[in-house]
């Protein structure tokens, strides 16, 4: 198999001028998210599919088509790193946070509609903010999915919030074929951009596969005059030809891809004005197969524990699938995920296989890179004890759906608390208090405590792993008992940074420091899940109404906290980061949802890229 991608680089100054727009009929409410008056545009809101779907078609304001990108759904101005985004409107902030896809961004809600910011390196606002036109919102940046700075500024109909408008409107002939636009949106007039020539490329282009059908076709491009006259171009592979390269005087060209691997078309075009501009274009033409590897856990009961891994260094690890085969040569399909936006380098997940005890499984892993190549097949061969059925946990549940009742003096089950994601992967703790590290490239051995009440939580301490029981007792990973708490209840086991430990019961006890939210919880309620600001040994408790109540001094927290639940589901857990005088954070409901406290800047690493388990198939989502 043989591929071929070419990612618009977003840094490119591709020319484009703005034609003769006539003036809006009623005066907008946007302004321009940053101080520069006449900024590059190097991409347009595409007036067919702004919705990201695909035609093979770019359709700008004007009615020019033709662009060698499309489905674009926003605006994007080719601004310098750590240039200073500010508000277009007043608003609210109702997005804080990181995407692969857009970086850091911020999105906003306004009278009218709302306004999306992306690419950032850094943020300033949180969800619930209040900010007013003009004020400081980021730096400009190049994160996420981007190869150079700029702002990628997108706005939204408030009535349909998904679908994006563009703030140009639409002064082609005839209707505009996007039918959710509603004019000009420019408070002060139209911003006018940097006028360069426009430039079209075809031929080898963005998204289009190549597969069997052998090497791609050469690139080629039409440049048109912007306003001030075309004065040549110059073209070259992998390097800036610069603004004293020799000048082909000619409106098109073309130029043959390298050969396999990563490779940048630059391509210079100058104006009668003297003025040029450097165009890049990055293509990933991939050849080589990506590598990968499966193991599983030792076999402790009908669970097995599977771990795979894929690596592709050039267009990234895009499909990943696992057959399996029981008792013969017969592999049925078991479990596929796909990544929306690959990137090269390592992917790990895993995920838990239910078997039928003293059983012989054989599981096939197939992983293929978005260029389509596979690597060769992984077999590996497991057995569940005989006699082996361990419980299910309620993450068992969300993954595999309703199952049978559990016979009468089976442990109680546990929920999302047993999960603890990490820059490394997922600290798993079963019932029987066994320890697993899904998405990790070793295992967690652990001695089995002498108690066989449930385990309900695990936090790693500087010697290892310590898991907290229903009994209260807490075992470390040599089986070796530690301190004991007086809790008939308890729901998390909390490590300070400095070495204490904390036991958080139900009825809102923190044993280990003296404090209670008893008092403060409403009739009917209990603790579900509680979290320290690091570096402390304050906190909070959130209860299953998703109040949030502080304990060891985190009073100053609870002015800038949310007054009411918003989630749709049950409460379920929370990450905590920052300090009592600035918190931040996530709250999770049972069914995966989220919502934010305070800046996302100050969430650890571990938040983010520890996986995030899907519920349809239990695998992580890094």
């Amino acid at each position: 198999m043989r591929f071929l991608r070419i990612t618009k680089a977003t840094t490119l100054a591709v020319g484009l001028s703005i034609i003769a727009m006539p003036p809006a009929l009623a005066a907008g409410n946007l302004t321009l998210p940053f101080a520069i008056p006449n900024p590059r545009v190097t991409s347009w809101t595409d007036h067919h599919y702004p919705n990201r779907q695909e035609d093979g078609v770019m359709v700008r304001f004007d009615g020019a088509t033709g662009y060698a990108y499309d489905g674009h759904r926003g605006t994007d101005y080719a601004v310098a790193s750590n240039t200073p985004v500010v508000a277009a409107d007043d608003g609210t902030i109702i997005y804080s946070e990181w995407s692969d896809s857009g970086g850091w961004g911020v999105v906003m809600d306004h009278a009218y509609d709302r306004t999306a910011y992306f690419h950032n390196n850094q943020l300033f606002v949180y969800p619930g903010q209040h900010v007013s036109r003009g004020q400081l919102i980021a730096l400009s940046g190049s994160t996420g999915n981007s190869t150079g700075p700029h702002v990628h500024f997108e706005v939204r109909d408030l009535m349909t919030p998904w679908h994006s408008i563009d703030p140009y409107g639409w002064t082609g002939p005839g209707p505009d074929p996007w039918r959710w636009d509603i004019g000009n949106l420019w408070q002060n007039g139209t911003p006018v951009p940097f006028l360069l020539p426009l430039a079209f490329l075809s031929g080898s282009r963005w998204n289009f596969w190549y597969g069997s059908d052998g090497p791609p076709p050469p690139v080629s491009w039409h440049l048109r005059d912007g306003g001030r006259g075309l004065a040549g171009f110059a073209a070259q592979w992998d390097q800036d030809p610069g603004p004293g390269a020799p000048r082909s005087q000619a409106t098109s060209g073309s130029a043959a891809v390298p050969g396999p691997g990563s490779h940048t078309l630059h391509l210079r075009v100058f104006d009668r004005a003297g003025t040029s501009a450097d165009i890049t274009y990055l293509y990933l033409y991939d050849v080589d197969p990506p590598t990968s590897a499966l193991r599983v856990d030792p076999a402790l009961g009908s669970t097995l524990n599977l771990h795979w891994s894929g690596h592709d260094q050039l267009s990234g690890v895009k499909d990943v699938a696992i057959d399996v085969a029981a008792g013969g040569p017969a592999f049925r399909p078991w479990l596929t995920q796909s990544a929306d936006q690959p990137s090269p380098g390592k992917t790990l997940g895993a995920v838990r296989f239910f078997g039928d005890p003293g059983t012989a499984y054989q599981f096939r892993l197939t992983v293929r890179d978005a260029a389509r190549n596979a690597a060769p097949p992984v077999v590996l061969n497991e057995s569940t004890p005989a006699g082996a059925n361990a419980p299910p946990s309620a993450a068992d549940r969300a993954i595999l759906g309703p199952l049978p009742r559990q016979p009468d003096g089976a442990p109680s089950l546990l929920g999302v608390r047993q999960e603890h994601p990490s820059a490394d992967g997922a600290l798993l703790l079963d019932a029987d208090a066994s320890l697993h590290g899904l998405g990790r490239e070793r295992t967690t051995p652990a001695v089995a405590p002498t108690s066989l009440a449930t385990a309900v939580d695990v936090v790693n301490l500087a010697s290892g792993p310590l898991r907290l029981l229903a009994d209260g007792t807490t075992w470390d990973g040599a089986g070796a008992a530690g301190p004991r708490f007086a809790v008939p209840a308890p729901v998390r086991l909390l490590a300070a940074s400095d070495g204490t430990v904390m036991a958080v019961d139900a009825a809102g006890a923190i044993a280990g420091s003296g404090a209670s939210v008893a008092s403060a919880l409403p009739a009917g309620t209990t603790v579900v899940d509680a979290a320290l600001f690091p570096g402390t040994h304050a906190g909070l408790a959130l209860d299953s109404s998703g109040a949030l109540h502080a304990f060891g001094g985190a009073d100053a927290a609870l002015s800038a906290l949310p007054t009411t639940w918003t989630l749709p589901g049950q409460p379920a857990a929370m990450i905590l980061a920052g300090a009592a005088q600035a918190p931040a954070g996530i709250l999770t409901d049972a069914s995966g949802d989220w919502q934010t406290i305070g800046s996302m800047l100050l969430l650890p690493d571990g938040s983010f890229g520890g996986p995030a388990f899907d519920p349809m198939t239990g695998l992580p989502i890094r």
